[in-house]
């Protein structure tokens, strides 16, 4: 299988993140970061190995070849472990979501402006500060980026019923155009593309 990057254009805007109320999602994060923060998180040990066949075994599973070729990236993998946990969410979740976004590049930007690893659009930046109750978040730390990332994923899913390829819609689009006209054509490499990693890669 043939892994594209595609650095996503869609605006993830605060009028999105206010188009529904607060869910207690938000609350689960928020809290649980406290948590994590004084414990030090939850993460995996990094160590790699060979599985033979071009993929990299991992203690949080198998990865890709073209990310296994990449180390200043894997040791990224504890980073999503960690806030993934904290939302309640998979990490292979937020890991391949965002692979496809960036590559796991904190330097990409958008041409809408987006940034980072998770491509976060400056206009939920201040939205997303105060979701988690946080006005010091920085989408230019790709620790922020991710954590913020794992916050969004975690309310579409629950605005959407747990249904994870609108949630993955509503990521690319927007959840009010999600919920106004399904999932567009547009959208639907985006959402294919990610869970075919989920289905090909055993990320978590």
């Amino acid at each position: 299988m043939t892994v594209v990057l595609v650095v996503s254009t869609a605006l993830v805007t605060t009028a999105a993140w206010r188009s529904g109320s607060p869910s207690a999602s938000a609350v689960v994060c928020r809290g649980a970061r406290a948590v994590s923060a004084t414990t030090g998180g939850t993460g995996v040990s990094g160590e790699v190995a060979s599985t033979g066949d071009g993929a990299v075994s991992v203690a949080s599973g198998v990865v890709p070849p073209a990310l296994a070729a990449q180390p200043a990236r894997l040791r990224l993998l504890p980073v999503f472990d960690r806030w993934a946990s904290v939302c309640a969410l998979p990490a292979a979740l937020v890991e391949a979501t965002c692979w496809w976004e960036s590559g796991w590049q904190q330097d990409v930007v958008s041409v809408t402006g987006a940034v980072g690893v998770c491509q976060i659009e400056p206009s939920a930046v201040q939205t997303v500060r105060e979701l988690l109750d946080d006005s010091a978040l920085d989408p230019r730390s790709t620790s922020d980026n991710i954590e913020m990332s794992a916050a969004y994923l975690r309310w579409l899913l629950d605005q959407d019923g747990g249904r994870q390829d609108l949630a993955l819609a509503g990521y690319y689009q927007g959840p009010t155009s999600v919920r106004e006209h399904g999932i567009l054509a547009g959208s639907r490499p985006y959402v294919t593309g990610i869970t075919a990693l989920l289905h090909d890669y055993t990320w978590s």
